[in-house]
């Protein structure tokens, strides 16, 4: 379809930002959550890390990760993992829990937004996407 784009581009992570902001169940979901948070293939050198940026639960900024020492968190997964989370095959805590994805940051504040965390991933479903 013409319409899909590439799953970890940036005009992907675009509408990523546009639907998210439009949710208010998640925006309210993530309403005391500031933090930045990246995202990483961890067997695809050719995609650049992404990054978004949340003020109280909005997006307001977002693009390629440059320095990962600026994030408060980094989820890691190979191309696969994240694959399968965003086609609904794979649930994202249970990927957590059993080491498919690595996090790098605050546990105990990412569990207490787990239920928000969650529910990025309909937002993710919403996104029509073309994988390699």
């Amino acid at each position: 379809m013409a319409d899909e784009v590439a799953f970890g581009s940036m005009e992907w992570l675009g509408i990523y930002v546009d639907i998210f902001n439009k949710n208010e169940a998640l925006k309210e979901a993530l309403k005391d959550l500031t933090a930045k948070v990246a995202y990483e293939f961890t067997d695809r050198p050719d995609i650049p890390p992404k990054f978004v940026s949340l003020k109280e639960g909005v997006i307001e900024e977002h693009g390629e990760m440059t320095d990962p020492g600026s994030m408060d968190y980094i989820i890691r997964a190979n191309y696969d993992v994240w694959k399968s989370m965003t086609l609904g095959e794979l649930d994202p805590m249970n990927a957590l829990m059993s080491g498919k994805v690595k996090l790098t940051g605050n546990m105990a504040a990412m569990l207490k937004h787990a239920e928000g965390f969650k529910q990025t991933f309909e937002v993710v479903q919403a996104i029509p996407t073309v994988f390699d």
